[in-house]
């Protein structure tokens, strides 16, 4: 073996990186012995003929050279330096023939290139030597390729255009959605029901009745039909920064003014679309269970959308505790604290004295369990409880505002996003001079809302990948007042006998059979759902968007449908059939057709 030392000695030299001349030494090393040990051994040759036989075939050593010279890791130069060299003091071993009777013993070649006799003791004149069959030096080629190659993987020495590491601790995913909304409005539908997000998020509206050739208020349309074709795109992004911390981002169609649809309506001649900020928040998980999310965050409750609608985000800080209680049981606990609305800094801009900060935010906890009761059956609940505070609205000070420019110290209090439903009375309390005089206003929401929300689920494996799920959530604002409501003068939620009619109850009730999720072609499920949610049950601006067109003061059922048509790619078709729940008539049925695609 003495003629791979110098070999050794100058693969040792090599300028590569100093975990590459380690890992490169060990694996040229181990190969190097392993090809002394069985390069000229495979044939049974007189000494004479093997040292007069032209090279053979490339050996495992050289290819490992050719190998590291292609991934870089070697220079050409050098590669073929080394090839030369191993070619030239290629060790042979002797090779053992029996001599005839009566004549001497074959010499055997030395690595060194001499003559060695034969062993004269040895009455047949045999030389020995070990010989390997061909099955155990694959066997041994193999095993020393598998060692080197995990050897390079696992430094990387080996691949030289791998990417780096931080790019291995970055995620990606996202979604794309088609849909075509046909809405169906019944004729008998009251055609004046004022649209007061329109009025909130814009001037005041003057609501004078004696006012010169007054124009209506912003009216919703109740009773012709309508459609429309969407699309909502998001990309998102999950960064581990370290063992116990990862962040993500998410960016989706949609708008800055409604919180909870991520949309994308066609038909604007061809203009670009805009993405927004969706998602963006840490998760910190320093103990086993223990999770704190802060920025703006994913739901954190087990929740159906009868309060919260599935696209919406929260801005805020929420810590989750789960401890598993035997092998069946874990229990939780979340608690959320959350920015609903923030003060404007310099309220109100055209006045010299500035209003109090009046911020809105929300505080909940939720406690639960999950429950396997066996291999067939899961079952969830949860109780859960949302404190809003400052989100009612202000009856201001007394106030003069002659025109729309004017401003008074609760308009501040009237609430960013509305969808329909909730109780609103007149936030501002006007000074008159003359009975003609402008009445410009602002609407608040008025009723408090403290939510105790009660939901479960239970799923029972029918056979197979199937399954039958079984969902109910209630939830009470045990706030509401009809009593403190009414003493505000509420401008809507009236019966046909113009007496107040509003409520603080919603509930909802749902069963779903077939696959669980949808990710192959074929896979399919079925959904049936009825929900009714009262006036001031829930805060109409958070739950679910499509149920009625969305908000709250509805009722009726729902019928889903899904269909896998390819890898990660599904059809949807969803009916909504729904009326009021109380007050003036406002029926709508709704069919969504959706073509999704998660990748």
């Amino acid at each position: 073996m003495k003629p791979i030392r110098p070999l050794l000695h100058t693969t040792s030299r090599l300028p590569a990186p100093r975990p590459v001349a380690v890992a490169m030494k060990t694996a040229i090393a181990a190969l190097f012995v392993a090809a002394a040990g069985y390069a000229s051994a495979a044939d049974e040759t007189p000494a004479a003929q093997v040292a007069a036989k032209p090279a053979a075939a490339e050996t495992v050593t050289e290819e490992l050279i050719r190998l590291l010279s292609d991934r870089n890791a070697l220079s050409k130069d050098d590669a073929a330096r080394l090839i030369r060299r191993l070619q030239t003091e290629k060790p042979v071993q002797a090779v053992e023939t029996a001599a005839p009777a009566g004549t001497a013993a074959p010499a055997t070649a030395t690595a060194a290139g001499e003559t060695k006799p034969a062993d004269p003791k040895d009455p047949k004149n045999r030389v020995r030597v070990i010989y390997l069959p061909d099955s155990e030096k694959q066997r041994i080629r193999e095993e020393l390729k598998d060692e080197v190659l995990a050897t390079a993987r696992a430094e990387n020495w080996a691949q030289p255009s791998a990417l780096p590491e931080w790019i291995k601790n970055l995620k990606l995913d996202g979604d794309l959605r088609l849909r075509e909304d046909l809405i169906f409005l019944d004729q008998a539908n009251d055609p004046f029901q004022i649209n007061y997000q329109a009025i909130n998020s814009g001037s005041p509206f003057n609501v004078s009745s004696s006012a010169v050739n007054q124009p209506l208020p912003p009216l919703l349309n109740t009773t012709e039909d309508r459609q429309a074709t969407r699309f909502r795109l998001r990309l998102g992004l999950l960064a581990n920064v370290a063992d116990d911390l990862s962040a993500s981002v998410r960016l989706t169609t949609g708008n800055n003014v409604n919180p909870l649809s991520p949309n994308q309506t066609v038909g604007n001649a061809y203009n670009k679309f805009t993405l927004l900020i969706d998602r963006a928040f840490l998760n910190y998980h320093p103990l086993t269970g223990l999770n704190v999310y802060g920025g703006r965050i994913p739901n954190p409750w087990l929740s159906t959308n009868l309060v919260w609608d599935e696209n919406l985000g929260f801005d805020g800080l929420a810590t989750r505790y789960s401890h598993g209680i035997g092998e069946s049981v874990t229990a939780y606990g979340t608690f959320g604290a959350f920015v609903v609305e923030n003060t404007a800094f310099d309220f109100p801009s055209t006045s010299a004295v500035k209003a109090n900060s009046r911020d809105a935010s929300m505080f909940g906890f939720q406690t639960g369990v999950d429950w396997k009761v066996d291999d067939g059956l899961t079952a969830k609940a949860a109780v859960a409880f949302y404190d809003y505070e400052n989100l009612d609205g202000e009856l201001s000070s007394p106030c003069v505002a002659p025109t729309n420019a004017f401003s008074c110290d609760s308009d501040e209090s009237r609430p960013t996003y509305l969808q329909k439903g909730n109780s609103l009375f007149a936030l501002r309390n006007l000074q008159l001079q003359t009975s003609t005089d402008p009445q410009f206003q602002y609407f608040g929401l008025a009723s408090e809302f403290r939510i105790l929300d009660v939901n479960g689920e239970l799923d029972y494996k029918i056979g197979g990948p199937l399954h039958a799920t079984f969902t109910g959530d209630v939830a009470w604002n045990t706030a509401y007042s009809a009593r403190k409501v009414r003493a505000l003068s509420p401008v809507n939620n009236f019966d046909s006998g113009d007496n107040y009619s509003g409520g603080n109850l919603a509930y909802l009730a749902r069963f779903k059979v077939g696959y669980p999720d949808i990710n192959e072609r074929n896979q399919w499920n079925v959904l049936v759902g009825y929900r009714r949610l009262e006036t001031d049950s829930v805060v109409d601006a958070f739950t679910d968007a499509d149920f009625h067109l969305g908000g709250t003061n509805s009722k009726g059922y729902y019928v889903f449908g899904n269909w896998g048509f390819s890898h990660h790619a599904w059809l949807t078709l969803k009916w909504f059939s729904t009326t009021e729940a109380s007050g003036a008539p406002y029926a709508a049925d709704l069919l969504q057709l959706d073509i999704n695609a998660r990748f």
